[in-house]
């Protein structure tokens, strides 16, 4: 212990400053570990950091909306309204808006038709590196209206139902309509097994039948659980489906 009148020592003078700076450099370590480096922190602005927006080459990836729209107006040559339920109809007049009808292994479906009106158009939709893609597009004519279940997008080996003919469904030698290329005809509510496919001709996909020589359209397959499913239109409230026909001609 220092004696009353005497000044510090030459050692203790030193030992002063020395650990001034080591707090010093104790804080500047604490600052660059929890603050960043540059002496701020989120809480002290009050926010919090923003994540960057992944994007592809061309833009954001596109979701499903888009994806209609972009289909609608190259396919459809039309504008895009949006869910048909939330279609103004004055704004909506003239352009074509959609209606979901379920989704199915990451494929979602829609329906597409002009706004107060009818669906013409299906559109299936899966996602395919990062954007939603249309990915089958099926139209909805006075034939196919009347086939029951949304359309899942098919593959080889897989087991369907031919549904919706009224009578039966044309087996062709090849996968188009030609003149006397109809050498069979499967039945309404016959299971059948698909081999190869599809392949896109005169509008239609066509699958080839394990089993029988020939190719059939898939506008009238179905997976079987699918076929449960309604109609892609709702008949007026009170009537009732068109009962099969028997002398019908065969479809397509």
């Amino acid at each position: 212990m220092m004696e009353p009148g005497r000044s510090p020592t030459m050692g203790a003078r030193l030992l002063l400053p020395l650990f001034g700076l080591v707090v010093v450099a104790v804080i500047a370590l604490f600052v660059v570990m929890f603050c960043g480096g540059d002496g701020s922190t989120d809480s002290a602005s009050g926010s919090e950091p923003t994540p960057e927006a992944t994007q592809q080459p061309g833009g954001a990836p596109a979701g499903i909306d888009e994806a209609l729209a972009a289909f609608v107006r190259a396919r459809m040559n039309a504008e895009y309204a949006g869910d048909c339920s939330q279609a103004q109809t004055g704004q909506a007049a003239g352009k074509v808006c959609s209606i979901k009808r379920g989704e199915r292994d990451n494929v979602q479906a829609y329906v597409l038709g002009p706004a107060l009106s009818e669906p013409t158009q299906w559109a299936l939709l899966e996602q395919r590196g990062g954007s939603w893609q249309v990915v089958y597009s099926p139209k909805i004519t006075p034939d196919t209206r009347v086939v029951p279940g949304i359309p899942w997008p098919l593959r080889i080996g897989a087991e369907v139902v031919v549904i919706g003919t009224g009578a039966c469904l044309n087996v062709r030698t090849e996968p188009k309509i030609a003149p006397g290329n109809a050498v069979d005809c499967i039945a309404d509510g016959t299971r059948i097994k698909l081999a190869s496919g599809p392949v896109d001709m005169d509008g239609i996909q066509w699958w080839q039948v394990e089993g029988r020589t020939g190719w059939v359209a898939s506008d009238y397959l179905r997976y079987p659980d699918a076929s449960q499913e309604p109609q892609p239109t709702a008949r007026p409230q009170g009537t009732q489906a068109p009962a099969p026909n028997p002398t019908a001609t065969p479809r397509p």
